[in-house]
């Protein structure tokens, strides 16, 4: 299953009963019942900023505390399911289904449509999303948490319009670049690796190309694919991509046709690992 990019596009309206203008916050509240300040996202205590990068928006952290923030993310309109995760301390949304005008609610993938996450102050933390089809929708994230030991709790919502790219295939290489594989990122949840032909963990500046790999998938990486599939390199790789209805997360290990073996010390953990085989030689 190919996945698109999204661009988030800022300009959707905050909700709530404190809301006070477009990018507001929603509900703020401090103990005794005293009111912070509502101000705009980038002047606000917990700032969202948007555009930072195609497909990111960034949550910063500008209490005087250690904020615990719960984010949730639900489809307006359109027909599909919401999947979010964290994953080494940011977020990652992903979304499954067509960019339409139904009537049914955005549903959770496996009910699974929120993550926690703690940020430090003054720090940041940004929430990247993906989906597998093309068009545009609505996407609506409550930004929910409190400040450690302060009794300050924030309670914010925001709807983004997004656009999903198709893929371009256009500039991809078939080139089997098995000999050029570094290393395999496994993600937090255990849905999908990225075959990195680079030591940069996110792909960027590696050898394009495809490789033929296998997956082992379960706790124990018992549950194994049937045959090896062609996947690209430095790009998501899902389970889906292989076609394997009895294939369930988390992914503990990849094996590249002639490339090596990739096994993740702790199935279901975000995790970056070199080729077992060679730690073993």
């Amino acid at each position: 299953m190919k996945r698109r990019t999204l661009i988030l596009l800022l300009g959707g309206a905050s909700s709530g009963a404190m809301s006070v203008g477009t990018g507001a916050f929603s509900s703020v509240e401090a103990e005794r019942g005293v009111s912070v300040n509502v101000v705009e996202d980038e002047k606000a205590y917990l700032g969202l900023e948007g555009e930072i990068k195609e497909g990111v928006v960034r949550i910063k952290n500008q209490f005087a505390g250690k904020l615990e923030l719960t984010v949730t993310a639900e489809l307006e309109s359109a027909t599909g399911a919401v999947g979010v995760e964290a994953d080494d301390g940011d977020i990652e949304v992903e979304i499954e289904g067509e960019s339409d005008e139904g009537s049914e609610d955005g549903e959770a993938s496996d009910g699974d449509n929120r993550a926690d996450v703690t940020i430090g102050t003054g720090n940041s933390v940004d929430v990247t999303a993906e989906c597998d089809s093309g068009g545009t929708l609505g996407l609506t994230f409550t930004f929910s948490g409190e400040v450690v030991n302060t009794g300050t709790t924030v309670d914010k919502t925001r709807t983004f319009t997004v656009g999903c790219d198709e893929d371009d295939d256009s500039n991809r290489s078939e080139e089997n670049v098995k000999d050029h594989v570094k290393r395999v990122k496994f993600t937090g949840g255990g849905k999908k690796v990225r075959i990195l032909t680079t030591e940069n963990g996110g792909g960027g500046n590696g050898i394009g190309g495809v490789v033929d790999a296998k997956l082992y998938c379960g706790d124990e990486g018992k549950n194994v694919s049937e045959n090896f599939e062609e996947v690209q390199v430095n790009t998501d790789v899902w389970i889906d991509d292989f076609h394997d209805d009895d294939l369930e997360k988390p992914i503990a290990k990849v094996e590249i046709d002639g490339g090596g073996t990739f096994e993740n010390p702790d199935p279901g953990s975000g995790n970056i690992v070199d080729n077992t085989e060679d730690d073993s030689a």
